[in-house]
């Protein structure tokens, strides 16, 4: 019987080929748009790839889109303009290919989220891990330590009223009341206890269900969600923004005559980021550095390190798409 399962081709197409998973709050609003099959699979195909590279964005050619989805080029242009009015597809010009200058180069697709999808993110239900067994705590790996075997499941206990509630928490440690505040913050549903914690296991399964219940809880405000997500360090430019960084000195490279420079690509983006031009809003940063350049007052970043290179795929949270 193992034998006649392991030689199932279902369990072979799941267990060894690749797969598409996706998202079933984007999945249900684009069912409910009535969009064509052509342009379902236009939109899938480019979410798989910017899910699988972690940009969002994709390059592939037009005739290369119609022969991997199966359908005629006309078919994928007019895919291409219904998306875009939806707001599903964002699609950037790069301008003439500099390896081939009587040629257009491949645009640059970016795929989106649409504003009611966005808005609605908080109410739609998160995964949950699956339900440990009831003898899991004898068949939890030797190396699992018992505080992480008590984040899988929370011992079913009667909810404290306020003030224990208040007593359970004043009695976590300084690491654990940091690392809950941690959790808190970035939504999510486990905690590692100390090895010598003061809680009991109910107490410990009080603070498990309330990381749940602030996992599920809405925003207050767009802006605390923002917060939430928002990175660490320094900025990072998008794809689409290098492009048309890159665009730019092209465009100024052609008016003078003369070959664009690669290094002065890199210094623009790193003033972006890291440099004098990272206190403005990207657009008028990369607007202010474009002028410098044209009006010959433009210098290297002085705090640029000699070994800086230039992050091309930079993976960002998609953004609420604006319907054109």
């Amino acid at each position: 019987m193992p034998m006649e399962i392991s030689r199932d081709p279902r369990a072979t197409l799941m267990r060894d080929k690749y797969f598409t998973m996706r998202p079933k709050p984007l999945e249900r609003w684009v069912w409910g748009q009535g969009l064509p099959a052509s342009a379902e699979r236009v939109f899938w195909y480019h979410w798989d790839l910017g899910a699988q590279n972690g940009t969002w964005c994709s390059q592939v050619p037009l005739r290369a889109v119609a022969r991997e989805c199966c359908l005629d080029p006309a078919t994928v242009t007019r895919a291409y303009q219904l998306l875009k009015r939806l707001g599903l597809l964002r699609r950037e010009d790069p301008g003439r290919d500099p390896r081939n200058p009587f040629q257009q180069a491949t645009a640059v697709t970016e795929v989106r989220l649409p504003k009611e999808v966005v808005t609605g993110l908080a109410r739609e239900p998160n995964r949950r891990a699956g339900k440990a067994p009831e003898n899991a705590e004898s068949t939890a790996p030797a190396a699992l330590a018992p505080t992480a075997a008590l984040a899988l499941r929370a011992p079913a206990a009667s909810a404290p009223n306020r003030e224990e509630s208040r007593q359970i928490f004043a009695r976590l440690s300084a690491g654990e009341r940091s690392r809950f505040a941690t959790a808190s913050a970035h939504r999510r549903t486990t905690l590692e206890f100390d090895a010598d914690t003061r809680l009991a296991p109910e107490e410990r399964g009080h603070v498990l269900v309330t990381l749940e219940s602030l996992s599920r809880a809405r925003p207050a405000t767009a802006a605390a969600a923002a917060v939430a997500v928002a990175p660490s360090g320094p900025r990072r430019l998008t794809a689409l923004e290098v492009l048309k960084v890159e665009k730019g000195l092209r465009t100024l490279a052609e008016a003078r005559m003369e070959q664009p420079s690669a290094g002065l690509l890199g210094e623009v983006v790193f003033a972006a980021e890291e440099g004098a031009l990272a206190k403005y809003p990207v657009p008028l940063a990369l607007n202010i550095a474009l002028k410098k350049i044209r009006e010959g007052a433009w210098s290297s970043p002085h705090r640029m390190p000699p070994d800086w290179s230039l992050r091309r795929a930079l993976p960002v949270p998609c953004s609420a798409a604006v319907r054109i």
